[in-house]
């Protein structure tokens, strides 16, 4: 059996592996939100080998929660297969930092990781080994801290950027010493670029570097790098992020803007009077994005994060909008500066 992971940001076949199915796009499928699995509505079931499923399901889905951000941090550093992979099997093989687990256990963990980090899926088989492990396993075959690790990552998605703005011909001696704030609106995955002190005469480089990190799914994945660093750190408003992912399981589901929905006490409606928990309803009866099986999962998520934005009045709350500091190929991220705030 193999688990689709919402927390990979739906990615399936990001490296385009020929032998396995690959959208027509070219680009990746949005995957269903992480959920945990209730075990209640079969309960009553004769036999148990649906409860062993829904249970298998369960532990796919907590190990690829644990796997979320170094898959997501191996695909910003490696830019091939061959290379994750080596990277990989030499993290759980070599140094010292799992010398304590056996071949079987090093084993899974690496297959888990490649799995997460290519398809954002993972298997049951060895999920059931990896979800009897306590530990970090973001850590590299040296045993980097936490702290080492992130300042890891962030120097990489520093240069991350730095290539995507070489690749749409912007030569990064031409940005100077000059230092750049960007954002980015989580609900429409666009990215705006200012510039600290005298923007004057550096208007069209600035068009520039928005235009080149506005192509393909560069602001979005930027946005995701920025939301789990700062939801990690506690920097995002609870009010912000209710709204957000909302939104976003909304849009996910239906295709549809919710803030087209008016707010009452009870919920959303549209201009014709239609609740927002019927359209996500019918929408998820023929989605291909939930698994059948996990479709009333699906629905008591939604109403869920629903009845979370229903604690404030939603039209008063900002978008979620993540920023950094751009220098020098370097990056500052939200929190690290006194002067950073994660929204506008």
């Amino acid at each position: 059996m193999e688990t689709v992971s919402s927390v990979g940001k739906g990615w399936y076949n990001y490296y385009h592996v020929s032998n396995r199915y690959d959208n027509p796009d070219g680009k990746a499928m949005t995957a269903w939100y992480e959920r945990d699995l209730s075990t209640e509505e079969i309960k009553s079931n004769n036999s148990d080998i649906p409860n062993r499923e829904i249970k298998n399901a369960d532990i796919c889905r907590k190990v690829a929660a644990k796997f979320e951000g170094v898959a997501a941090a191996n695909r910003s550093k490696y830019g091939s297969v061959e290379e994750m992979k080596s990277a990989v099997w030499a993290k759980y093989s070599l140094g010292t930092a799992y010398k304590g687990l056996s071949h079987e256990e090093k084993t899974a963990l690496a297959r888990t990781e490649i799995n997460m980090t290519m398809f954002g899926t993972v298997n049951d088989g060895e999920a059931n080994i990896v979800a009897k492990l306590d530990g970090d396993f973001s850590k590299n075959s040296v045993g980097r801290s936490e702290s080492e690790s992130r300042a890891f990552n962030i120097k990489m998605l520093g240069i991350q950027i730095g290539n995507v703005l070489k690749n749409n011909g912007i030569a990064l001696d031409e940005l100077g010493d000059n230092r750049y704030w960007f954002s980015i609106n989580g609900m429409t995955n666009s990215l705006s670029v200012s510039l600290f002190g005298d923007a004057d005469g550096q208007e069209d480089l600035m068009q520039r570097i928005e235009n080149a990190l506005n192509t393909k799914d560069n602001a979005k994945q930027l946005f995701f790098n920025l939301l789990y660093d700062s939801n990690k750190r506690g920097l995002i408003p609870y009010s912000q992020h209710a709204k957000w992912k909302l939104f976003n399981d909304f849009k996910n589901i239906t295709g549809k803007d919710i803030s087209d929905f008016k707010q009452t006490d009870k919920g959303f409606v549209n201009s014709d009077g239609v609740d927002a928990k019927d359209v996500y309803k019918e929408a998820l009866k023929t989605s291909n994005k939930v698994p059948e099986a996990f479709k009333g999962d699906a629905y008591d998520y939604f109403t869920n994060l629903e009845s979370d934005a229903l604690q404030y009045t939603i039209d008063e709350v900002p978008d979620l909008t993540l920023s950094l500091e751009y220098s020098n190929g370097g990056i500052l991220m939200p929190g690290d500066r006194t002067s950073f705030d994660v929204s506008i």
